[in-house]
């Protein structure tokens, strides 16, 4: 089901064609994967890190040109290996700096991943023309594609599977 699941992702949304013009590119938004409980700043659990390697194995043919995620340790562990499949620095945003993030993102035109958090991503979904929704606590593996075609939105919530 996984593999499928990237072949219609690259059936319905184009890979190389699509990533090269300028008037069309991907944002995906993404909390961060499964931490370990009870911590100030909490890794990502094994179920976490698993996680984060099956959210590089979706994104490895967006052509992504920029990630960024909070400064929290389960965020950048979350978009690591992501990264590393792209050869790209993560940036770091302040979790209250949405507005900005979203507006230098809708500036630079170009595929995007950013890793929040269960009470930012809705926010920083809604900055970006998406609807509003709601994350829980145990909410994990939610990617939100918002793809901009000519000035046109669509929205796509994805779900990041485990596999073992």
């Amino acid at each position: 089901m996984w593999y499928g699941l990237v072949a219609v992702f690259m059936l319905v949304y184009g890979g190389n064609a699509m990533a090269q013009s300028a008037d069309i590119f991907t944002i995906y938004v993404t909390r961060h994967a499964e931490k370990v409980p009870d911590q100030v700043d909490p890794q990502l659990s094994e179920k976490g890190g698993r996680r984060a390697h099956n959210l590089a194995q979706l994104l490895q043919y967006t052509q992504l040109k920029q990630i960024f995620a909070t400064k929290y340790r389960r965020a950048q562990e979350t978009a690591e290996p992501t990264a590393k499949l792209f050869d790209l620095t993560i940036s770091t945003y302040g979790a209250g700096d949405a507005e900005q993030l979203a507006q230098g993102i809708l500036s630079a035109r170009q595929n995007a991943l950013v890793v929040g958090h269960s009470n930012t991503v809705p926010a920083l979904v809604k900055l970006l023309g998406g609807r509003e929704f709601e994350l829980t606590e145990r909410d994990y593996g939610d990617v939100f594609m918002l793809q901009f075609r000519d000035g046109e939105l669509v929205v796509t919530r994805l779900v990041v599977p485990l596999q073992h």
